[in-house]
Order: structure tokens, then C-alpha cells, then sequence
């Protein structure tokens, strides 16, 4: 991979990484920007993001604003003068003043096939539509979220029992594999785009802890889908005695109809029923305890008959 010039990376998880780390060899120059060091773990230790913590391995110059539309950061990223931005998953909007600082296009790359799955949380929006591909795309960045021109997209054939951490870890790595060349492109002069076709857009927004209560009259394969997508956050939950059980992994099972919905069904592995089918449970996670495998939890219980879902606690802020 050849210099690509002086390049502001615009990033902060873990999905960035194998990429930044191919941008580092290649550019003449480079400044990184991610979110701030925030409190993390029991002892609310300051943890940096995936992002930060490798540029400063790296030795690596990194900006850390609140805001990217603070003085701070427009001053710093001003007086860098990058010959382009590139972001990845950066987690905030860029304001169009600092779009137009740089004489090249600024690019983003995002975890979907644009239009669709726009916004947040586009790997877990794959997963949980149950697309039978996801992929990259490589587009212009505009005022707009996700809006802007297609440099370039690569698809990927899923098969249908991704979770959320292992399809972003399969994207990241083919990101740091296919978009090098289009940089050294980007480099090189003008490129080609094509625009996004608005009324084929999806949009995914955040999501709240509340997005992870299970509605067992739901068929079973849409609850594997979210119990897939909605991992490590916030998980796919619903409740035994008032209390939280957060679902880990699961799969659909066929053959079990006209029994009441949310039914803990005997037999191992035990299996939830469902509008259609049933949830067949792997491993669980009760309120206040670590992960432990479905059937030992079972095993655990004091009685016979139980339903999952009967009391929804309250969430604040959801």
C-alpha cells in the first residue's frame, strides 16, 4: 500500500481497528480522533476506546473531544490541514464545515449495504432483519446520515447464526483487506461514485435496554434473530419471578404449537414456546449472576411449571 497522504482517521470501537492499523504504514502523516477515555469496568477506571488505545501503542498523535464541533477539535484538525478524512464508525455526526476542510472527499466507511441498515447500528439491523447478506460500503460522506454517494461495496454471504461481535469482527477484517486500494485511489485523483438510492434507505437507531424485552408471541426465529443482533448490548431478556434473564444463545425449533406462550416446555435443551415454535435456550444469564449453560440452569429450578415474561420491570430512561 502506497503514502495516501496526511489523513485525519475518524474512529472509536473495535470494528476500526484492523484498518487503522493499514492506514498507520501507509500515511504520510496521520492524526486520530476518537471519543474521550470514559469510566468503565467496577472501579470506573478510565478505559480509552479500542481506537485511541492502538494509535498510542502505535505512538500515534490522538484527539479526544467531547465534541467534534468544539473549538478544540475544529482547531486541531484545522491546523493538522489532512489531506482527507476518513471515518469509521466514529459514533458522531461531522460537521459540514469540517467536511469540506480537506481537498479531497471525505470517505466513511460503514458496516452494511447502503441504503440499507443506515444510522447506528447497521451489523445488528443486518442480523436482525435476517438479510441473507451484509457487507461493506465505502461512500462520501455528507451532512445527511449515511446518505452520501457509493465509492465502492463488497458483499458477504451470511449464514444465518452470526451474532453481532463475530459478523463486525468478519467486516472489520475485510475492511483492512479491500479498502486500502480504494485509498490509494482516493490518493491518486477524482473517483467515481454512485448515489444512493434514497427510497430503498432502512434506518436503524440506537437501541435502549427496553429493545432487548423478549415478546414471546413472536415467532421463534425473529427471537433468535434478536437474541443474535442484540448481543453483548443491551441482550435479548425477559423475566422469571419479577426478576431478569438475559438470553445468550439460542436457536428456533419447529414441532411445538398450542401451548400457552412463554412456557418453560420440559426436556433438555429446555425450550421456550413461542407465537410459532419455540426458542431452544444454550446458555442464560439470570439477574446478578455470571452466563451459565441453559440446561444447568434448569436443572436449578425449584419447580416443575414456569413462564418467562410475566413481569416486565421498569426501565428508567429506556
Amino acid at each position: 500500500m502506497g503514502g495516501i497522504g496526511r489523513v485525519a482517521f475518524l474512529g472509536t470501537g473495535s470494528f476500526g481497528v484492523p484498518l487503522l492499523e493499514r492506514v498507520i504504514e501507509a500515511a504520510d502523516d496521520l492524526l486520530v480522533v476518537s471519543q474521550p477515555d470514559r469510566p468503565a469496568g467496577r472501579r470506573l477506571r478510565l478505559r480509552a476506546t479500542p481506537i485511541t488505545a492502538t494509535a498510542r501503542e502505535r505512538d500515534v498523535r490522538v484527539l479526544t473531544p467531547r465534541r467534534l464541533r468544539s473549538d478544540e477539535a475544529r482547531d486541531a484538525l484545522a491546523t493538522f490541514r489532512p489531506d482527507g478524512l476518513l471515518l469509521v464508525a466514529y459514533g458522531q455526526l461531522v460537521p459540514s464545515d469540517l467536511l469540506e476542510l480537506a481537498d479531497r472527499p471525505p470517505l466513511n466507511v460503514h458496516p452494511s449495504l447502503l441504503p440499507r441498515h443506515r444510522g447506528a447500528a447497521p451489523v445488528a439491523g443486518t442480523i436482525m432483519a435476517g438479510d441473507a447478506r451484509g457487507g461493506l460500503t465505502l461512500m462520501v460522506m455528507t451532512p445527511e446520515l449515511d446518505a452520501g454517494p457509493i465509492v465502492r461495496q463488497w458483499p458477504l454471504d451470511l449464514t444465518g447464526r452470526e451474532t453481532t461481535p463475530e459478523l463486525e469482527a468478519r467486516l472489520a477484517s475485510m475492511a483492512a483487506d479491500v479498502v486500502p486500494p480504494e485509498l490509494e485511489r482516493w490518493a491518486a485523483g477524482p473517483i467515481d461514485v454512485t448515489p444512493q438510492d434514497d427510497e430503498a434507505a432502512t434506518l436503524v437507531r440506537p437501541f435502549t435496554r427496553a429493545d432487548g424485552w423478549i415478546d414471546w408471541q413472536r415467532p421463534a426465529v425473529e427471537l433468535d434473530r434478536q437474541v443474535r443482533a442484540l448481543q453483548p448490548w443491551p441482550g435479548a431478556w425477559s423475566t422469571i419471578d419479577g426478576r431478569r434473564i438475559h438470553i445468550r444463545r439460542a436457536r428456533p425449533v419447529t414441532g411445538v404449537d398450542d401451548l400457552p406462550i412463554g412456557a418453560l416446555l420440559p426436556g433438555e435443551p429446555p425450550c421456550v414456546a413461542c407465537g410459532i415454535g419455540a426458542l431452544a435456550l444454550e446458555v442464560v444469564q439470570p439477574e446478578g449472576r455470571a452466563a451459565i449453560p441453559a440446561d444447568a440452569w434448569r436443572r436449578g429450578l425449584d419447580r416443575e411449571h414456569v413462564l418467562l415474561g410475566a413481569g416486565r420491570p421498569v426501565e428508567p430512561g429506556s
